[in-house]
């Protein structure tokens, strides 16, 4: 049978949909896997229903055939029934049936006759078995062919299955059905979208790829299935920064002018307009004179050659931008660059369009260019400003030579903290061999470690030739330091980070002091402060005096300033509502910034969200911060914890789980140690409620070993210790559930002089309230338990607080008293359904449940959690996944979810074979 990948929910809809009697049609962009669903629907329906099926396609080049696609469904039709049919009910159309319909004149009188004859067909073999008819790509059937089949089908529902495929998005039910095309308006319409990031990650992982350059394919490929597995053998790794770009496959490039090729005329124009604009909007393309272009740029999407993000239209793959515009004369470019010169809303804009249309050196144009990208930086818009530089240094005249290196450096200094890649490598290739000053190479080199994806070797290697370049200015000394601190703080190494601040501190204290030196003293301060609040020691010193230092903070290092760590340590103190309102207030700031500051404050938000019991909160930003981190190329693995972040609190555990193992390995990879502390904490916290204690005790314990031989001294920044106490009081390790919790205490007790540790004192009490309930000491239990809920309550702490009433219910249960363990219970699931926090509702539900998933010995159907399993033997009980959701007080999308997660554990494709494993036959 077929296997598709990420469709389980839409293929048991659509089964449910069709047992029913409904007829579908499945609707997607061009590649999105509507042919492949159509093949498992097909299998399922030979072998659950033992139907029969007929099948026709759609083709461009053959709509205007006529009877193109009838001539295959006759063909496919039982001879026997065929010709009885012909014989005694369509005398009038045996010869043409005879002669495949080939050189037939499609007359109103024969279209009337195939229909009649078509019908009685279908409905004479109907009369022994089930038949359906599968339609792929009905847009382009041909008209004749349309007619006949709707006909028939119409005056046999309820008889004759229909599932047709059609490109084009569900919307309110419109699909653009071309020149041809059945009309499908009257069937029930599935959309088969984009795949989401985790379920690309399973199909390109298993056709071998590393999980990140897959997350790359998926980017680039809008989660287009089709696309993606096509790409998949043409990506290689990300490209070294220091090297020139990896060229376009050619295989790719060919592949991509075709597809650019066979769009209308009208699609082909829009999309060079959007190929020639900097940020290409619907707005800016009307303003361009490009009237229809929201009917052009649905039919590209529909084609899978853009998808709409937040800033405006992404090409996918983001090569076929260039394919585009290589694919029209430089004379044409440059006439429509003086029209959209002309339309433009920003002077950075102008500037740009007026450069690209005239490439000759000029100085005052090099130079308004140079003055435009000074501007559009201090606006905020990095891209635009390293691409304005750039364009200032390639119209530079000789006489300009020493502004071209300035240029050049600046346009580096500026895209890096975006992570513009391309305009990065532009401007490396050029100034590389340019007579850059010593200051300027360390600009450059200190400017590298900004981008995302470069590894640790080649960092140490950067700084110790910027420290080489800097000789004996200590302004650039203590820049290559602080450099060097922030890289060691990445790799989760505080001490080394602190030794390198106080140096670069030091060497700034003594600078004469302007806004400039000022600024860079501010940030060493900062870093310093981080390092000693990891190390336990006095962090409160040294930020309140970059806070007092510091001036406006540009874009691109919001998430290393003063303000931003100081909104930071309030979120590690638990003052949470003062850390929402200091992110929200910057996080209007950073949107128009770069993407690496925006991610930042969306993954702060996010953490807050989840600590406080905002999961609504918590899956938008999450969601947001993955399409940022996806339009600016950011490295994978932070933009999985965000989401792994969410799942835990408003998602599933599962995916939860799937996103911090990978990126376990891909932090691992880049040497990222503390992103690689950061999933192991989200991956020990999934598989301990998902019941794999073991698992869970393994990856948190290699969190305390990071952290020990690290120095760590605050348990407050990761927090992960109640955990680990939870997970060895289910291993039945008491002794050493103990000890990591007097470590833990101690290390409180040691910064209580700074505050802050109320909150990781409620984790711990509830930890050990589970221990002692285990270890039988009960009236132990209870005394923490109370002070617990207390604090959590006083902190806002609502997940917290819902928790801990899960504790307490266990506490009751082990006194035996029924009804107060029940009560506690229920105001858990009550405050987690308020919370809308779907996977603790459903695990407290599951404690709820007065019946218990029946046991079983058989090791496969023991891989399933209890909700799982209870959830399961429902189905296979025969109740649906709507009256499953109402007894579950779940949604249905949470048991669709759930039902996801049992089909892949036991690799199982249907209800039907879930009932055969769970239902034993009659008779044992």
């Amino acid at each position: 049978m077929t296997r598709v990948v990420g469709r389980t929910a839409l293929l048991e809809e659509a089964r449910d949909l069709l047992d029913r009697g409904e007829s579908i049609v499945l609707c997607g962009p061009s590649g999105s896997g509507k042919s492949a669903l159509l093949q498992v629907i097909e299998d399922d329906a030979r072998q659950r229903q033992h139907a029969e099926v007929l099948r026709a396609t759609g083709a461009v080049d053959e709509i205007a055939l006529p009877f193109a696609a009838l001539r295959d469904l006759l063909a496919q039709c039982p001879a026997e029934i065929l010709d009885e049919v012909l014989s005694t009910g369509c005398p009038s159309v045996r010869e043409a049936v005879d002669s495949g319909l080939v050189g037939v004149a499609a007359t109103d009188r024969l279209r009337s006759d195939l229909a009649a004859c078509l019908h009685a067909v279908l409905e004479r073999w109907t009369e022994e078995q089930p038949v359906l008819l599968l339609l792929d790509d009905v847009q382009w059937l041909d008209h004749d062919t349309s007619t006949v089949v709707g006909y028939a089908r119409r005056r046999l529902v309820g008889r004759v299955g229909v599932v047709a495929t059609i490109i084009g998005t569900e919307g309110e039910g419109e699909v653009d059905q071309g020149a041809g095309g059945v009309d499908v308006s009257d069937l029930q319409h599935l959309d088969v979208g984009p795949l989401d990031v985790v379920d690309m990650l399973d199909l390109l992982c298993g056709h071998g790829l590393p999980a990140d350059v897959a997350h790359r394919v998926h980017v680039e490929s809008g989660g287009i299935p089709a696309l993606a597995l096509a790409m998949a053998g043409l990506v290689g790794e990300r490209p070294v920064v220091l090297g020139m770009p990896t060229p376009l496959p050619t295989s790719l490039e060919r592949v991509l002018r075709e597809r650019f090729a066979a769009q209308p005329d009208d699609v082909r124009e829009t999309l060079l307009h959007a190929a020639l604009l900097s940020r290409p909007t619907l707005r800016e393309l009307e303003r361009a004179g490009r009237i229809g272009a929201v009917d052009d740029v649905r039919r590209a999407v529909d084609a899978g050659l853009v998808m709409p993000s937040d800033s405006g239209l992404r090409f996918t793959p983001s090569a076929l931008r260039e394919v585009i515009v290589e694919a029209y004369p430089a004379s044409r470019r440059s006439e429509l660059h003086r029209t959209l010169a002309e339309a433009a809303t920003t002077e950075g804009q102008r500037w740009r369009h007026v450069a690209l249309a005239d490439p000759r050196p000029e100085t005052s144009l090099a130079q308004g260019l140079g003055c435009a990208a000074g501007e559009s930086a201090a606006q905020g818009d990095r891209e635009l400003a390293a691409e304005l530089y750039l364009l200032a240094a390639d119209r530079a005249t000789l006489e300009l030579a020493d502004e071209r290196v300035e240029w050049l450096v600046a346009a580096i200094e500026t895209a890096a903290p975006g992570n513009h890649v391309d305009l990065v490598q532009r401007a490396l290739a050029d100034v590389l061999e340019a007579p850059a000053t010593p200051a300027q190479a360390v600009r450059v080199r200190l400017a590298i470690p900004e981008l995302a994806g470069n590894p640790v070797p080649l960092l140490d290697e950067l700084l110790t030739a910027a420290l080489a370049d800097a000789g004996d200015d200590d302004l650039l000394v203590a820049k290559v330091l602080l450099q060097r601190a922030r890289i060691a703080l990445m790799e989760s190494r505080p001490h080394a980070a602190h030794q390198a601040c106080e140096r670069a501190v030091g060497l700034l204290e003594a600078l004469a002091g302007d806004q400039d030196e000022r600024d860079e003293l501010a940030l060493g301060l900062t870093t310093l402060a981080v390092a000693r609040r990891w190390l336990g020691a006095d962090h409160l010193t040294p930020l309140e005096r970059a806070v007092e230092l510091t001036g406006p903070t540009p874009t691109g290092f919001v998430h290393t300033s003063p303000e931003y760590m100081r909104a930071r340590f309030a979120f590690y103190d638990d003052r949470l509502d003062e850390a929402w309102a200091a992110f929200l207030a910057m996080l209007s700031r950073v949107e128009r910034g770069a993407g690496m500051d925006h991610v930042h404050v969306l993954r702060c938000l996010v953490e807050i969200a989840a600590r406080t019991g905002r999961s609504r909160e918590a899956a938008e930003y999450a969601s947001r911060a993955a399409r940022i981190g996806e339009e600016f190329d950011l490295e994978a693995h932070t933009g999985w914890f965000i989401t792994a972040q969410a799942e835990l609190v408003a998602g599933d555990l599962d995916r939860a789980i799937s996103l911090a193992s990978r990126g376990v390995e891909a932090a691992e990879d880049r040497g990222d140690v503390r992103y690689l502390q950061r999933h192991l904490i989200v991956l020990g916290q999934a598989l301990l409620r998902s019941g794999d204690a073991q698992s869970a005790r393994v990856a948190l314990q290699r969190v305390r070993s990071i952290e020990a031989d690290g120095g760590f001294g605050d348990p407050t920044v990761n927090r992960w210790h109640a955990e680990l106490v939870a997970a060895l009081t289910a291993l039945g390790r008491y002794d050493e559930a103990g000890e990591v919790l007097d470590d833990a205490r101690y290390a409180l007790r040691r910064r209580e002089a700074y505050a802050g540790t109320d909150g990781v004192s409620v984790q711990l009490d509830r930890a050990e309230a589970e221990l002692l309930i285990a270890q039988g000491d009960l009236e132990a239990a209870e005394h923490v338990l109370d002070r617990a809920a207390k604090l959590a309550a006083d902190l806002g702490l609502r997940l917290d607080v819902g928790r801990i009433l899960v504790t307490r219910g266990h506490l009751e249960r082990r006194r035996r008293r029924v009804a107060a363990s029940r009560a506690a219970l229920e105001e858990a699931h009550a405050l987690f359904l308020a919370l809308h926090a779907t996977p603790w509702a459903e695990q407290v539900h599951a404690e709820l449940a007065p019946e218990r998933a029946p046991e079983s010995d058989d090791p496969l159907l023991q891989r399933l959690t209890e909700t799982e399993s209870r959830i399961a033997h429902a189905v296979a009980s025969g109740a649906s996944n709507r009256e499953i959701a109402e007894q579950a007080y779940v949604s249905v999308k949470t048991v669709e979810a759930t039902l996801t997660r049992v089909y892949r554990k036991l690799d199982i494709r249907s209800r039907t074979q879930l009932a055969t494993l769970l239902v034993p036959p009659a008779g044992e």
